[in-house]
């Protein structure tokens, strides 16, 4: 981390975070798992740690809290979900995640082989790609422990809606889902992204096959390059 990101996260630290809301119960849930989230991240980035060991700590900690907050937003919004073990449905798309999510699904598999290919990066062209996910093995996440975040929260309260979207390739057809619980999930990556945008760190998605790929070529000269904001990740990000 350079001097200028030094200074810039020593007064994020000084100012404490951002102050929750407590006007109602639900508010007040969503914002301390955000600021929990923020006040770790801080922690981590402050730590004299070699740049790979600190992004997958950063991510790790990313996906223990969004676990958590899973577990929160189940209990309060007791939605109807659907999901079981071995249904992957939802798992025949590109999948866009951000750059510490591709950094924790590739440190996992770096020495096995990857090879994942797309014509495009547009956000429009990827909507209709209906191609398994490269990291599904036999109908199961190879990297289920450290999937993304936005696997994490993603589920369905009707499975047929998800097989009919994918024997269908109907990319508008949505999935019904909890966008309470969907939400709540996503603070705590919220929360470590918006730091990270300010210190200047690149925050633009990426597709998460095209990445994996890339960094099992030179990972750690990759997640280096991205946390002193270098555009190491350039070649995978989604084009608007």
């Amino acid at each position: 981390m350079n001097r200028a990101m030094r200074k810039r996260l020593g007064r994020m630290i000084e100012s404490k975070g951002p102050a929750i809301r407590r006007d109602t119960p639900q508010n007040e849930l969503v914002d301390t798992v955000y600021q929990r989230q923020y006040t770790r991240a801080l922690e981590i980035l402050q730590l004299p740690e070699d740049p790979a060991r600190k992004a997958l700590r950063l991510c790790h900690s990313v996906h223990a809290a969004s676990e958590e907050a899973w577990v929160l937003g189940r209990d309060l919004f007791q939605p109807k979900i659907d999901c079981r073990t071995g249904c992957a449905f939802c798992c025949h798309v590109a999948v866009r995640v951000h750059i510490l999510d591709a950094i924790g699904a590739a440190a996992p598999i770096l020495s096995k082989p990857f090879h994942y290919r797309l014509e495009s990066r547009r956000r429009q062209d990827l909507e209709r790609v209906f191609q398994p996910c490269p990291l599904l093995v036999e109908g199961q996440c190879s990297v289920y422990a450290q999937r993304p975040v936005v696997c994490r929260g993603y589920h369905s309260r009707e499975v047929a809606v998800c097989q009919q979207r994918l024997d269908e390739e109907d990319a508008q057809l949505g999935v019904p889902m909890s966008l309470e619980l969907y939400g709540l999930t996503g603070m705590p990556q919220l929360a470590t992204l918006n730091i990270l945008t300010e210190l200047g760190i690149d925050c633009r998605p990426v597709v998460l096959g095209l990445a994996v790929s890339a960094l099992q070529q030179n990972f750690e000269g990759m997640v280096a390059d991205w946390l002193e904001g270098g555009p190491a990740f350039e070649a995978v990000t989604v084009l608007v």
